[in-house]
């Protein structure tokens, strides 16, 4: 079993002008052997009255020998690559630019955000429309956006190769304040998707024992009497209708629960239950504890392993774990505070280390993966 590295360190200084800045660093590490390590940072500005700029940087780094690199013959031409004495491991990058805009009138606040992100063989435009609104002596808040997502898919080490995707959301939160101590809140999510959404470098065994790689229990080449490229539907609806609430049970103590259920026309129904309990120790100061399930139905085109009949056609083929019958439990912990530095500057610091058990009982080649992952930032008011 191969782990990664589960430690973050961060130093920030904020530039002058801004009224906040943030900056934090996440890493996480599985059973996998993956390892992914995202820095990020923000500043945020008060342009004028009522009006609020935000820009923010991240980056995805990761470092993998996962089951999709070792069974299914997916490097990327244009990773870089190492060996070792197991496993062939390639890294890549992600960088991402975000800006996003608000401004209140009065009991409505309006919003508008854009990102691009890019790697050597993918590249992403987002766009979002947000209005929150406060009603019944703001006990309601009601909160609507859209969102538009251009993707282009690439192929490393091969330019000619560009395939599109497009993604149409919507999103409705309904938040209500019941009393003093108790808020509940509803959530309807979807989302069309329309393009390429296969992975390019994914290769789908059929016969034998599915895989077209090297068998990680026994270290032999796949036994799969022909190897073909994934292919997925080229388009996708989705929807999630989320139920949560919150209750505080004294000045210094809380606990939330909530319920997320997911559908798809590919197939897939998932439910998700969240539980936390945050308490208080001292003024600014939070200590949260988290636990998360989620289970999960294959794709209706997902098999373990396909072995069609002589002469017979798959149209859909994949060997994406995510699309097989999946279940996960998760455990979390964070920290949030906030301290004075000087007259009008402020310092606020969190911190989380989570662990998460993940189970794959229909995947050739991979049954469970076990991962911690922790975060750490600091924000600099002025």
């Amino acid at each position: 079993m191969r782990w990664g590295l589960t430690l973050a360190t961060l130093l920030v200084a904020a530039p002058a002008s801004a009224n906040e800045g943030t900056a934090g660093i996440f890493v996480r590490g599985d059973s996998d052997a993956t390892i992914v390590v995202s820095p990020r940072a923000a500043v945020q500005v008060d342009v004028e009255e009522n009006t609020e700029v935000t820009a923010a940087y991240m980056a995805d780094v990761w470092t993998s020998a996962s089951i999709d690199i070792r069974t299914a013959a997916t490097r990327p031409v244009g990773a870089r690559a190492a060996e070792d004495s197991e496993y062939l491991w390639i890294t890549e990058q992600r960088d991402q630019l975000d800006l996003s805009v608000s401004h209140q009138l009065g009991d409505v606040s309006l919003g508008g955000a854009y990102y691009y992100s890019g790697e050597n063989d993918y590249w992403s435009h987002g766009f979002t429309l947000r209005a929150t609104e406060e009603l019944f002596g703001k006990s309601t808040t009601l909160t609507q956006s859209l969102r538009f997502v251009h993707d282009i898919v690439g192929r490393s080490g091969d330019p000619n190769f560009e395939r599109p995707l497009n993604t149409f959301g919507a999103r409705l939160v309904w938040s209500q304040i019941l009393s003093p101590d108790a808020i509940v809140q509803a959530v309807w999510e979807g989302m069309y998707r329309n393009g390429f959404q296969s992975s390019v470098y994914r290769f789908v065994g059929l016969g034998g024992n599915g895989m077209c790689g090297i068998d990680p229990e026994t270290g032999d080449l796949g036994t799969a009497s022909l190897c073909v490229p994934e292919a997925h539907p080229s388009t996708r609806i989705r929807n999630a209708f989320v139920l949560q609430g919150r209750y505080a049970f004294s000045d210094d103590t809380s606990a939330g629960v909530g319920y997320r259920f997911y559908f798809d026309d590919w197939g897939i129904y998932s439910h998700t239950a969240i539980a936390q309990i945050a308490w208080v120790p001292a003024e600014n100061q939070t200590i949260t504890f988290r636990y998360r399930f989620y289970t999960q139905t294959a794709a209706g085109f997902y098999q373990s392993r396909y072995d069609p009949p002589p002469g017979a056609q798959i149209r859909f083929v994949t060997r994406d774990r995510e699309l097989s019958p999946t279940f996960s439990n998760r455990l979390a912990f964070s920290y949030q505070g906030r301290t004075t530095l000087t007259e009008g500057v402020g310092l606020k610091v969190a911190f989380a280390l989570g662990g998460t058990i993940f189970v794959y009982p229909d995947f050739v080649g991979l049954d469970e993966v076990y991962a911690l992952d922790g975060t750490l930032s600091f924000t600099l008011e002025l």
